[in-house]
């Protein structure tokens, strides 16, 4: 049986039980893994994670657009922020685009020397189960969460990709952790933004009024891109 197991935030990576030979699967649902997969299908060639807003500045310089958010804002600088929604709305065809945001990307530079890393949402949740059945490796998930917090909406998607993987004899949920994700899953799944809406994230956003970006990011399978990490950017599977 192959293990899948889930941090469910970057501050327990290092307590994990896998330590090599796994796909990692990163969750940023609000936002950054909806987003990049908006991206990616809004056109965008390809996406290079930065660790933080100076070395963002550094791709800038170097001719690529930029995505950035802090604390759920865009910051001033950027060409855009963390919106699913803003992409697809936007031709971006063939275009390069260096992203950093508060939580996803500083989950991304965790496991980017993993066997093979891509990034999943509700958004491309099907697409991603699909992939992970095929590869038929064990699977780390990592939620990034909320400054090192655990995330309701996050620890929610690692449990229904465990769930899509468990219908398959091969794959067995490894750890609390992935016990407690598949649990929320199976309450959230009949009214799943409703459920999530508890969530402290959700409700941060919601104060900022950007509902669009919310209902987005909470629509089961409105994309088969998977962003994958080819060892120097992100493009689509």
């Amino acid at each position: 049986m192959l293990p899948v197991e889930v941090c469910l935030s970057p501050a327990l990576f290092d307590f994990r039980n896998l330590k090599a030979g796994y796909v990692a699967v990163v969750i940023d649902v609000l936002r950054a893994t909806s987003s990049f997969a908006a991206a990616l299908e809004a056109g965008v060639k390809w996406i290079v994670p930065a660790s933080d807003l100076e070395q963002l500045k550094i791709l800038m310089n170097n001719g690529m657009l930029a995505a950035a958010e802090r604390d759920g804002k865009k910051v001033d600088f950027a060409d855009f922020g963390n919106s699913p929604t803003v992409f697809l709305s936007s031709d971006l065809k063939d275009k390069m685009l260096a992203y950093s945001t508060t939580n996803g990307t500083k989950a991304i530079a965790l496991v980017l020397d993993s066997d093979k890393l891509l990034l999943a949402s509700f958004a491309n949740l099907s697409a991603v189960i699909s992939l992970l059945s095929e590869l038929q490796q064990p699977v780390l998930i990592v939620c990034s969460g909320w400054k090192d917090s655990v995330s309701l909406e996050d620890s929610v998607c690692a449990g229904a990709i465990i769930s899509g993987l468990s219908k398959s004899a091969d794959f067995e949920p490894y750890g609390d952790a992935s016990i407690a994700s598949l649990a929320l899953w199976n309450e959230a799944r009949e009214n799943l933004q409703h459920y999530c809406s508890k969530g402290e994230h959700y409700n941060r956003l919601r104060n900022l009024e950007l509902y669009n970006d919310l209902d987005h990011c909470f629509t089961l399978d409105s994309t088969e891109i998977i962003p994958i990490w080819n060892g120097e950017v992100f493009v689509k599977a």
